[in-house]
């Protein structure tokens, strides 16, 4: 019987994730003009024990992994995020063939809306290009802020396997988020259970407003995260 993929927010300390055998680099690629376009790939870091602890303070410096830091800079990892699910805080936008849910509380500052004149716009003009970049543009969107439903109000979303990737922002030059992809359970240090999603990004730089969640604070305190040489 197969173990449980989950993760688990420790008080004021790291992330325990249990049950993956690797965590992944997923870098942002962006055009000449600065547009996220795709994920390109990047290391990968192999897990030697379960679980395994990944660095939520900001400052290891074996970075995606935790190496104490926390401890010494006095993280506080406060969750600030409640456990109504996403859909509650949306702001609906709807096309003639596709309904776009947005949730910017959630926002990771992935930038991939931005593309093709952005979502916001393709969302409306119903023809198979736009709405094709605007299936392209929501499914990129790491955290699961952009969800999209057909008319008969059933998700378009791609099936993702089950995994964890550290983003590098190539464009900006920063570190991002933990990307956690296949509806992975995220419990929190008081053991319940937030809403279990095909798309979540946690905060791995320290200073998300929303925790455990990015609320996109690492663009701001320009994080870049220490890997080990």
């Amino acid at each position: 019987m197969n173990k449980e993929i989950y993760v688990k927010v420790t008080n004021d300390g790291p992330y325990l994730v249990y049950g993956i055998p690797k965590i992944e680099q997923k870098i942002i690629e962006a055009d000449e003009h600065g547009i996220s376009i795709r994920y390109g790939n990047g290391k990968t870091f192999e897990i030697k024990s379960d679980p395994s602890a990944l660095c939520r303070c900001g400052k290891s410096q074996n970075a995606p992994f935790c190496d104490s830091t926390h401890i010494k800079v006095k993280f506080k990892g406060k969750e600030t995020t409640g456990f109504e699910p996403i859909l509650d805080g949306a702001e609906e936008f709807d096309g003639p063939n596709l309904t776009l849910a947005d949730n910017q509380d959630f926002c990771a500052y992935a930038r991939f809306c931005d593309a093709k004149g952005s979502i916001w716009k393709l969302i409306f003009e119903g023809t198979k290009e736009s709405d094709d970049q605007t299936v392209k543009e929501a499914n990129n969107c790491p955290s699961g802020r952009l969800l999209l439903f057909n008319k008969e109000g059933k998700p378009v979303e791609h099936d993702l396997s089950q995994s964890i990737a550290a983003i590098e922002d190539r464009g900006l030059g920063i570190s991002g988020p933990l990307w956690i992809q296949g509806k992975i359970r995220v419990e929190s240090e008081d053991g319940q259970s937030y809403e279990i999603r095909n798309r979540q990004t946690l905060c791995r730089c320290g200073a998300s407003a929303r925790k455990p969640f990015c609320s996109g604070s690492h663009a701001s305190v320009e994080f870049k995260a220490h890997y080990p040489k």
